[in-house]
């Protein structure tokens, strides 16, 4: 018997990590191998990064920020978007999170009922479904590649 809830048991192992293990293993090996699984860059972080987040673990800037994120860094991000985009935003349209993947979990959390069908479009992260699951709702997958310019098209919508 398990000790995990029946709604953690349906849920499969991460492909992603699953595929991140397999190549740490043939890099082992000493197998030249490219990965294309979770996204990390190939390369380390840059000094000025560390010696940022030195220099604000020893100036004690280590507790919780707002939810919605640092005021400062929403702040130089609608700057950025404003320059380099030219987008317009407003600091309350900006939320700073620990990575998309778990913005994503939040939001299916916050926003599904049991068997309410969320759609997403293939190709897709292969964490979705798993999400979906733990949301109890039910993934309906419509296929969009590149011939479609990766977008779902009205017509699509309406056979769903």
């Amino acid at each position: 018997m398990s000790n995990y809830s029946e709604l953690i048991s349906a849920v499969e192992e991460s492909k992603t990590m699953a595929i991140s293990s397999l190549v740490k293993k043939l890099k082992s090996e000493g197998k030249n191998v490219l990965s294309f699984s979770a996204g990390e860059p190939d390369f380390p972080t840059p000094d000025y990064i560390k010696n940022a987040a030195i220099k604000a673990i020893n100036e004690n800037f280590t507790k919780y920020t707002a939810n919605e994120g640092y005021p400062q860094l929403i702040n130089a991000i609608v700057d950025k978007f404003s320059k380099e985009n030219n987008l317009n935003f407003k600091p309350e349209n900006i939320l700073v999170s620990a990575g998309a993947k778990h913005s994503i979990y939040n939001l299916m959390m916050a926003l599904c009922n049991p068997d309410d069908e969320v759609i997403f479009q293939a190709p897709y992260w292969v964490s979705y479904p798993e999400m979906v699951k733990l949301a109890q709702g039910k993934s309906v997958i419509i296929d969009a590649g590149v011939e479609q310019d990766y977008k779902i098209t009205p017509e699509q919508l309406e056979k769903n």
